[in-house]
């Protein structure tokens, strides 16, 4: 969970400030233009493992937005709250690190947050009164970051893809549609083929360093977004693929990451510093990084709350070493519970160093089947610093009981109502996968008879979400033909984004 000041983290517990959202869209060369609540009528932002998407939605009534074209801009949402706070004045030849705020000597009613962190000049600069316009202050830089008094948690920078214009009776408005890392990844096709051999020596997180960072063959004219790695487990450092690990051409760069990291216990996410962060989730025990519990005072609460209990299904993970391999490794690992009631097995294959490293590989890979497992969907009051992966417990006084589990599924709303509706300013969150049942049965649960577009599009996202899976499926099932069956090469055989089969081309012995 990103780190928030006692006193924002305070407002969201208790429901009594004044909610505060705004976006800044840059471009290098171009104009930055920066939206808060006086013009943002709407913000949806849905964030998965494979999924970081937003629409923003601005209204348009003075027509000054027409003209303008945001394609590819960068677009940093962030939400907060008015604490009111107390600033610091700016001090000359000060040490400001990132983040830092500070409100000028002569004091103009806006604060200013340190975006490059540095010491200041001996005279002070000339604060912007634009939203999120920056200035140099020696080798510092501060960008204006809202009314003195805001508190905001920046969320991990989008690119704008779509944005559209719309002009109806009593009102105009421009939606941008927006996507994070994950998506730009999806969209990286393979510009040529890679085939590794049963001696490479790269491990899977020097692999996934390449992919990220675009220095990987086929991926080297993209973005590099930077991996980072905040914490690792006993796989990734070590474990090489060797030959089961390939890259057709155009086969997506998320695809092939995630293929990697599906081999460990390490997880990813996009953070608000613009890189992808890899870290070993924590799964279990009593630390929590954050809690909602039912009408407790000082405690953050939650309005609605679906539970569901699902069958682990595999339940039983058996890694082992390719036929023809020698010597031969095997391992396993199984969810002892669903196991017990009814086993389900999966055999995966792979090129193994030892019978320990197979049963590390089995162990996250039942890890993965259960935390994808969903076990509670909880529409809760915004909470500003929650992120994916984080172990959250949600304790239901009415129902009695207690849920804990990772955050696999996020989606944050704000939306200005026309009419006498209250204004929505809160957020859904899964453990596990998340479910179309879950999704419909939480809506009933807070009194809708209706299904919303936002929901229809949180579905939607799950349906692509599995077509990857599938399709990541049958390109394992066409590695494991190259690496085991001499007689033919299936270097053709793959799944496209659209789901169709591409047939094979056989070649060999007749």
């Amino acid at each position: 969970m990103r780190a928030l000041s006692a006193t924002l983290e305070s407002a969201m517990k208790t429901l009594a400030y004044v909610p505060i959202y705004k976006v800044v869209l840059s471009l290098s060369g171009q104009t930055t233009r920066g939206y808060d609540k006086t013009r943002i009528i709407g913000i949806s932002y849905l964030q998965t493992p494979s999924n970081f998407s937003a629409e923003i939605t601005v209204h348009n009534a003075d027509g000054d937005l027409t003209s303008l074209d945001f394609e590819h801009y960068e677009a940093i949402i962030s939400y907060g709250a008015a604490t009111g706070v107390s600033r610091s004045d700016w001090v000359a030849s000060t040490v400001y690190s990132l983040d830092d705020i500070a409100v000028p000597t002569t004091a103009n009613g806006f604060q200013y947050r340190c975006s490059v962190a540095g010491t200041s000049d001996s005279s002070e600069p000339t604060f912007p009164t634009d939203l999120g316009v920056t200035v140099a202050d020696n080798t510092a830089t501060w960008e204006m970051d809202g009314d003195t008094g805001d508190e905001y948690s920046r969320e991990s920078p989008l690119r704008v893809r779509v944005q559209e214009l719309h002009s109806g009776r009593g009102l105009l408005r421009v939606i941008l549609r927006c996507e994070g890392i994950p998506n730009q990844m999806a969209e990286d096709k393979a510009e040529s083929e890679l085939t590794l051999t049963e001696d490479d020596a790269r491990t899977a997180k020097t692999l996934i360093t390449a992919i990220v960072d675009a220095t990987l063959a086929p991926y080297t004219n993209y973005n590099s977004f930077m991996a980072t790695y905040d914490s690792t487990d006993n796989i990734i450092d070590d474990f090489k693929p060797k030959d089961y690990f390939q890259v057709s051409e155009n086969a997506s760069r998320l695809d092939r990451k995630d293929w990697l990291l599906s081999q460990t216990g390490v997880k990813d996410r996009p953070e608000n510093d613009g890189k992808l962060h890899f870290f070993d989730p924590v799964t279990s025990g009593g630390s929590y990084d954050y809690e909602y519990k039912f009408n407790v005072s000082g405690d953050h609460t939650f309005w609605n709350k679906t539970i569901r209990l699902r069958f682990v299904n595999p339940n039983k993970e058996v890694v082992k070493s390719g036929e023809s391999h020698s010597p031969q490794f095997s391992g396993n690992a199984t969810s002892s519970t669903s196991n017990t009631l009814d086993p389900k097995v999966h055999t995966t294959r792979r090129r193994l160093a030892s019978d320990a490293e197979a049963d590390r590989i089995a162990a996250a890979i039942i890890e993965t089947y259960e935390l994808d497992d969903e076990r509670g969907f909880v529409t809760v009051p915004m909470n500003v610093g929650q992120e994916l992966w984080d172990w959250v417990k949600v304790t239901d006084s009415r129902q009695g009981d207690t849920r804990t589990g990772n955050i696999q599924y996020l989606q944050r709303n704000v939306r200005i109502p026309r009419g006498s509706e209250p204004m929505t300013f809160n957020m859904t969150m899964s453990f596990g996968k998340v479910t179309l049942q879950s999704l419909l049965a939480n809506q009933l649960a807070s009194g809708s008879n209706v299904v919303t577009f936002d929901a229809l599009d949180a579905a939607l996202a799950e349906i692509i979400a599995e077509m990857k899976v599938t399709r990541i499926a049958v390109n394992d099932a066409r590695a494991h033909m190259d690496s085991h069956h001499d007689q033919f090469i299936s270097r053709d055989i793959r799944a496209t984004p659209d789901g169709i089969m591409v047939a094979p081309r056989w070649v060999g012995k007749t």
